[in-house]
């Protein structure tokens, strides 16, 4: 069970409700798909779970959780309530940044006599700072991801479909640690890679195709993020350039990546460097992003973000040039950032590969 002091620090309630499966996940390491989480001050938790799951909850005990299973004919939020009052709660917070309007409504009417206030952003800010437990998960998703790209080279090859690919490197991951994917597996070839996001389809790959990949693996919970675009056979000269200035604008942007810059600071040398060349039209997303039990987290790295990158924290460095009817090309590495220096996860090599 992690420690909710910074919690408390920066939310000034008395009690903080978790209702959402990935920050019950975070908070207790223990999965579910269904429970209501307590927090109290001085780190006195309750989870509150139905039969299905009160057993195996009940090893959340060994952390000084206290495990309450819902009676029969009594609301999980009748429960909350007898709760709140029991420890003289008057202030809950609530995940502003989980919960659907519907779902508000109805906590706000069951929980009326409590003041509610949202502590998403707070929730969200503690998790972005990882436990050492937490970098050695990601880590080893990293790894399984760099591992999946050496293996899925020797299947890439003209007359395989992108969707035979996505299904061949899922297998690799799951085969070597994965317990799930980090995110869904982008595979985008040729004309299609001009499409950040594409899914894979049944598109044929042929002589001279840009195959873009996306993927990344999930350990214990937490995601790894890489892509590499490659060519099967010779690319033309234009992506054959496009290729070498992400290449030059990722190296920009990760050697001078530091504790303490804003993401707008790490997003400004990659995407200066594309301007020069350019191309500043065709990278139309941000530099990167953090991630964890979410693949999408903070900090971010964006023309606008104002995000400061901190130790313990990490980010991608996803540089991308995608022209309509061309092609396009993204690379992108894991880094964490340390006190006095960032270290880049990803190993697999970047230099253009033909296959």
């Amino acid at each position: 069970m992690k420690k909710t002091d910074k919690l408390f620090e920066l939310a000034k309630v008395d009690a903080a409700l978790v209702i959402s499966e990935k920050n019950r996940l975070y908070f207790t390491g223990f999965a579910s798909t269904f429970g209501y989480l307590v927090l109290m001050r001085n780190n006195k938790n309750i989870f509150i779970t139905d039969p299905r799951y009160y057993e195996m909850a009940q090893s959340l005990e060994k952390d000084g959780v206290s495990v309450v299973q819902i009676s029969n004919g009594v609301s999980a939020t009748d429960t909350l309530v007898d709760i709140f009052k029991k420890y003289g709660v008057k202030t809950v917070g609530y995940e502003d940044t989980e919960l659907t309007v519907s779902e508000h409504i109805t906590l706000s009417e069951d929980l009326g006599e409590f003041r509610l206030v949202p502590v998403g952003k707070d929730i969200n800010y503690v998790r972005s700072f990882k436990t050492d437990t937490e970098i050695e998960y990601i880590k080893k998703a990293q790894s399984i991801t760099d591992f999946a790209f050496s293996k899925i080279l020797k299947i890439i090859k003209p007359g395989v479909t992108e969707r035979e690919i996505a299904i061949e490197l899922e297998y690799i991951m799951a085969r070597n640690g994965a317990e799930g994917l980090a995110f869904d597996t982008i595979i985008a070839s040729g004309v299609n890679s001009s499409k950040p996001h594409a899914h894979p389809t049944d598109k044929v790959i042929q002589l001279g195709d840009p195959v873009t990949m996306d993927f990344g693996a999930r350990y214990h919970g937490y995601c790894s993020d890489m892509t590499r675009t490659v060519f099967v056979g010779e690319p033309s000269e234009e992506l054959r350039k496009i290729y070498n200035v992400v290449l030059l604008a990722q190296k920009m942007g990760i050697n001078n990546a530091y504790c303490g810059m804003t993401g707008k600071e790490l997003d400004s040398f990659c995407r200066e460097y594309i301007k020069s060349n350019g191309y500043e039209q065709y990278f139309t997303h941000g530099t990167g992003h953090s991630l964890g039990i979410d693949i999408h987290e903070i900090p971010t790295a964006n023309a606008r973000s104002t995000d400061t990158l901190t130790a313990k924290q990490f980010i991608t460095c996803e540089p991308g040039i995608y022209i309509p009817g061309v092609g396009g090309v993204r690379i992108e590495d894991l880094l964490l950032i340390e006190q006095d220096g960032v270290i880049d996860l990803t190993t697999s090599d970047k230099n253009i590969i033909i296959l």
